[in-house]
């Protein structure tokens, strides 16, 4: 929570956008590519170690094109390191 209303305010100006993102065709389908590899080595995962809790992707699957788009932002930035996190259940 972010009770500064300055910094919220500038928060929402960096994040949203008045206007949507329009993608070119290449984009699309390279989004597309991810979208099928991430699926199709969900699918794989399964098979491989079906005894095994594993996470999938159920419901974040936008979560890897934007994952990637800022990870490839982040290295146009010059950006040393990532880290991500997940709760644990």
């Amino acid at each position: 929570h972010i009770a500064d209303q300055d910094q919220l305010n500038w928060i929402r100006e960096k994040l949203e956008t008045p206007q949507p993102h329009h993608f070119s065709q290449e984009e699309k389908l390279r989004i597309l590519d991810r979208l099928t590899w991430g699926d199709h080595f969900e699918s794989f995962l399964a098979r491989k170690f079906s005894a095994v809790k594993r996470f999938g992707l159920e419901g974040c699957e936008s979560l890897i094109p934007g994952m990637k788009a800022l990870i490839d932002e982040a290295s146009n930035l010059d950006v040393e390191a990532i880290v991500m996190g997940m709760p644990h259940r």
